[in-house]
């Protein structure tokens, strides 16, 4: 009776979690809703309708938001904070997430991948997923013993919903990943190469020729060798309508008034300690630090733990380590805010391993209301006096400093100066050249712009991309004068002069006289790139390799010395290397798969309407 009570209970979750799962695997795998016959015809989708689409299959804004909202509350109830710039990554990740999951779907249809009932059986009985051994764990560990008992024992639990989630969304994506998987193969060849990166040293000495050796040997890009570039890659510089903004910033930073608010909120905290309120109570209350939550109804009381000298930021420790048994101290301010310490335990004062047990209370000083209603209040004349005189004019009066932010594209979300501010994006983008804004807030900032001009799209101008170009060509040059001068010097050694010697003739080389490191390190000087590994792992002792290409040049090197072959931890390991290498070949294969699905799909992207 004990073991049915428990199952039902964690049945409760697990299975609330799993037909979540379901729910949201047919909502972004594109069992619900669909594009009509008109908008697959003309390849459109109402922006008003569906944030997106993918080959026809919409995403509703409804659907979106759900998804985003799931994914902000269990951050949330982690104790995280979410900036501007979060949202905004999550709400590139549950695109990205919603893309790949609608050509999944499409994938399984595609291939015609149905499930018997025989293989969910099969499944449960011998290869059960790691969702559903959850529902057995036993100190952290899957009791098997228990599941057998559920499985083999009608009614001891319903395995309804868990069949159709099997049914519906595990085996299907299962045995895509195995359709997928059948074209990787780890050859003998793979695992030994990867023993001997992970295995041998290799000791070696070098000559490496970087951007420093050949500077003066090199004839920097002329003006037609640039024209002439830009002609021939015209094509590659077509670009997007940008925007250009001119904008002022009021930092949300906190000001002495709000500092010595806060202060004086701590010391209410501690006046309440000493009337005989418990500590842990007030910091489950009243703490700031999100370590401190554990469920969004309960926390750890502000307990620290253990800790010893060096492992808290200054102020903090020095208070905390003067403090005795018992007492309260604070407030202390650190570049975290203000802290209640007390002290729970101390044990081997005066020694070495000093340390100590605590708890604390967390008060940040950030932006007050008035603060914030002053900052706003600025930022509000600023954005009256541009839009009744002009934004030139506001600047003279009001004292602040612009700044510039240009080439902005409809799909950005970040500014330089600023940071995330899709807003103003999307602001610039509704706008006509001169209008000015009103205030524009962020977590960080209150700001006012106004755009500048625009660039229709088109053909970059030569000017707009001369330095790129220039840039271009200039490593091309070195690239190829470090080659040469590396092949030069190669049949000097050849004919028998040193790298020791190489090195006195010309200082700017980059002498390495002994280096022992395994392939998976890096090398001084060399660095360890592909090539590099690749020549080494196919050298012998005594060898000169090279030019071998690094990520700063290009490298002469004698191998001194290689370690020999461990055949006993060959024999250990390669179980292990082999796992790690299909696993490795797998997730680049489904990486690459995917992508290729992605470039084949019709996405519609209607975001920028919405955020």
């Amino acid at each position: 009776m004990a073991l049915m009570t428990t199952l039902r209970n964690r049945m409760q979750v697990v299975l609330w979690s799993l037909l979540i799962l379901f729910i949201l695997s047919m909502t972004v795998g594109g069992l619900v809703g669909g594009a009509n016959i008109i908008d697959q015809l003309l390849g459109r989708v109402n922006p008003s309708e569906a944030i997106g689409s993918i080959n026809g299959s919409k995403i509703t804004p409804d659907q979106f938001n759900q998804a985003v909202s799931i994914r902000l509350e269990s951050l949330r109830n982690s104790g995280i904070e979410i900036s501007d710039q979060q949202l905004n990554n999550i709400r590139e990740e549950v695109w990205n997430s919603f893309v790949e999951e609608r050509l999944t779907e499409q994938a399984i249809r595609d291939l015609e991948i149905n499930i018997a009932d025989d293989e969910i059986i099969y499944h449960l009985e011998n290869n059960p997923p790691l969702d559903i051994q959850r529902l057995f764990y036993t100190n952290n560990e899957f009791n098997e013993q228990n599941y057998r008992r559920a499985l083999n024992t009608p009614g001891l639990m319903d395995w309804n919903p868990i069949e159709t989630w099997m049914r519906d969304f595990y085996l299907p994506r299962f045995k895509l990943q195995e359709y997928i998987n059948m074209s990787v193969v780890v050859s003998e060849k793979d695992v030994h190469d990867e023993f001997i990166k992970r295995n041998n040293e290799y000791t070696i000495s070098a000559i490496h020729v970087t951007n420093s050796a050949v500077e003066n040997q090199i004839e920097l890009p002329s003006e037609d060798d640039i024209i002439d570039n830009y002609n021939s890659r015209i094509n590659e510089f077509q670009r997007d309508e940008k925007r250009h903004l001119t904008y002022v910033k009021w930092p949300k930073q906190p000001t002495t008034q709000d500092t010595q608010r806060v202060r004086s909120e701590a010391i209410e905290i501690i006046m309440s300690y000493n009337d005989g309120e418990d500590f842990s109570t007030l910091a489950n209350l009243y703490t700031q630090d999100p370590g401190n939550q554990i469920t969004p109804d309960s926390g750890r009381g502000g307990d620290l733990g253990w800790f010893e000298k060096g492992q808290m930021v200054e102020k903090f420790e020095q208070a905390a380590f003067k403090a005795k048994v018992g007492s309260v101290v604070g407030p202390i301010l650190t570049q975290f805010g203000f802290h209640v310490i007390k002290i729970d335990s101390i044990k081997n004062k005066n020694k070495k391993n000093h340390q100590i047990k605590a708890r604390h209370i967390l008060l940040k000083v950030e932006l007050g209301q008035k603060s914030r209603t002053d900052l706003r209040r600025k930022a509000t004349l600023f954005s009256y006096d541009s839009q009744d005189y002009n934004f030139s004019a506001a600047l003279d009066s009001h004292n602040v400093e612009k700044q510039i932010a240009s080439y902005l594209g409809i799909n950005d979300i970040f500014i330089a100066g600023l940071g995330s501010f899709r807003s103003a994006i999307r602001w610039a983008f509704d706008s006509k050249v001169t209008d000015v804004s009103d205030p524009i807030e962020t977590d960080d900032y209150f700001a006012v712009f106004t755009l500048d001009s625009i660039s229709i799209a088109g053909t970059s101008p030569l000017e707009d991309v001369r330095d790129q170009i220039f840039s271009e060509l200039k490593n091309n040059l070195q690239d190829k004068t470090k080659r040469i001068f590396a092949t030069e010097l190669k049949s000097k050694v050849v004919n028998g002069i040193s790298f020791e010697t190489l090195k006195n003739n010309d200082d700017k080389l980059e002498f390495i006289p002994s280096d022992k490191k395994k392939l998976t390190d890096s090398f001084i000087s060399l660095g360890k790139s592909d090539q590099l590994v690749g020549y080494l792992i196919n050298s012998q002792k005594g060898d000169l390799l090279g030019p071998v290409k690094t990520y700063r040049g290009y490298g002469l090197i004698i191998v001194n010395e290689i370690s020999n072959f461990d055949s006993t931890a060959w024999n250990n390991q390669q179980s292990i290397i082999r796992s790690d290498l299909k696993r490795i070949k797998q997730n680049n294969v489904y990486q690459n798969w995917m992508i290729g699905l992605k470039e084949k799909a019709k996405i519609i992207d209607n975001r920028k309407f919405y955020f």
